[in-house]
């Protein structure tokens, strides 16, 4: 007598219950039969899944890689992701944020120009479709300049984690030799919008070499110069501003922008003690005025003592901080949402987990630049039904979706691939 089989409502709840970070792990349950099959490929199921995952995972990393010269290559962390196409040749990864990265042409070598319309781009490497966006409506150069990627529709009214497919904005901030101004692309009119312009900054240029970061619905870009400051753009009207910081020495040698638990600015740093300073921005008690005229304040929010991580097992070897000679310990990247750091160190490239407090070593094959952490939540959808399959040779989603490991794990317990029944590149 055959067992009896759990009510749907109960199938589903447990099928909702995967994490997002392994979308192996939903490949390999559409493979039960068909009833869970059609049940992941249905839009009910995708929508509750988002509901119940409200944070997006890191998918992987967007590396400029030294193998490339430069170039972008999609890096998969501890999920098991792969886009369809990993490298973006001539293309350096910028910014990455609600499911785009944003991409700027690489300069070609001499005598190998091409006439381009196009400097920057917007790949999605879900669907795995990029956007070249047209040149600035700007005639003079650009001395420095930054620029990020976000969703068009406001952060009260989207929650970011399925909006890929949606109108995207681009903002650019840049300052020439007379002044500092702002532009802002539309995916839905394709075209740039007027300069709005600020005041000149003086010396200050901006960091190209880091993202900016979206507080509170306002972009944030580090600013160099006599002293480090941070620039403050609004999407919405183009209106900037600069933030001063704290005028410490212990930044050396960098500083990461980073979003906070309650949304609002922060930066992170490592000091040459190995302690991982975590700042925050705040409005004075008091209300009052502070030495250099500002209402707002920077204090430190969390210190995390990285040599004190040395005591698990799981965590930063001793060599990666190089306790035998000079320290090395950077931070290069945030993964905004998630709450992970990523951490340059003599050992190599640690992501930093600040819920858990877990390190957990990145294999990259190559030196990087630049690092540009992804986040999405992504389940295959299935786009062919599993019909007139027998239950010994079940169909799944290409190689490159799974990952090498679940792709040998399947063909070893005697699952068949055929990339032509699921599809990558419909996320949830």
């Amino acid at each position: 007598m055959a067992p009896p089989q759990l009510p749907p409502e109960i199938v589903e709840d447990i099928l909702l219950r995967f994490p997002p970070d392994h979308p192996a792990h939903v490949v390999r349950a559409a493979l039960v039969c068909k009833h869970w099959s059609r049940l992941i490929a249905g839009g009910d199921f995708r929508r509750r899944y988002r509901q119940r995952h409200r944070e997006a995972p890191v998918l992987g990393l967007v590396a400029n890689l030294a193998d490339t010269g430069g170039a972008a290559r999609f890096v998969p962390t501890r999920c098991a992701f792969r886009p369809a196409r990993t490298e973006r040749p001539g293309y350096r990864a910028h910014d990455a944020r609600h499911g785009r990265v944003l991409l700027n042409r690489m300069r070609a070598p001499p005598g190998q120009e091409a006439a381009e319309d196009s400097a920057l781009a917007v790949w999605d490497p879900i669907a795995d479709e990029q956007r070249r966006l047209p040149l600035l409506p700007r005639p003079r150069y650009v001395r420095t300049w930054n620029a990020a990627v976000l969703c068009a529709t406001a952060a009260a009214a989207c929650d970011h984690l399925d909006c890929h497919r949606e109108p995207f904005r681009v903002v650019f901030v840049g300052i020439d030799a007379k002044e500092m101004f702002a532009h802002v692309y539309s995916s839905e009119s394709a075209a740039w919008s007027e300069a709005t312009t600020a005041d000149h900054p003086g010396d200050d240029q901006l960091d190209v070499a880091l993202p900016g970061v979206l507080a509170r619905d306002a972009l944030y870009f580090l600013l160099h110069g006599r002293e480090t400051r941070i620039l403050k753009c609004d999407p919405a009207t183009l209106e900037m501003s600069v933030v001063r910081l704290l005028r410490i020495h212990s930044y050396a040698p960098r500083i990461v922008l980073m979003t906070m638990e309650d949304g609002g600015l922060g930066f992170a740093q490592v000091d040459l003690n190995c302690t991982l300073r975590l700042w925050s921005m705040k409005i004075r008690p008091d209300g009052g005025l502070g030495a250099d005229g500002d209402t707002r304040e920077w204090v430190i929010s969390r210190a995390i003592d990285l040599k004190a991580q040395l005591f698990t097992p799981r965590q930063l070897p001793p060599h990666a901080l190089g306790f035998d000679a000079s320290p090395l310990c950077v931070v290069v990247a945030f993964a905004d949402g998630a709450g992970v750091i990523f951490l340059k160190t003599n050992d190599g490239l640690y992501s930093f987990d600040l819920k858990s407090d877990e390190a957990v070593k990145v294999d990259m094959s190559s030196g990087f630049y630049d690092i540009i952490p992804f986040m999405s939540i992504y389940t295959p959808v299935l786009r062919v039904a599993t019909t007139g399959l027998d239950s010994k040779r079940k169909c799944v989603t290409m190689q490159t979706l799974i990952g090498q490991q679940d792709f040998r794990e399947m063909k070893d317990s005697g699952t068949y691939v055929q990339d032509s029944i699921l599809r990558p590149g419909v996320g949830i």
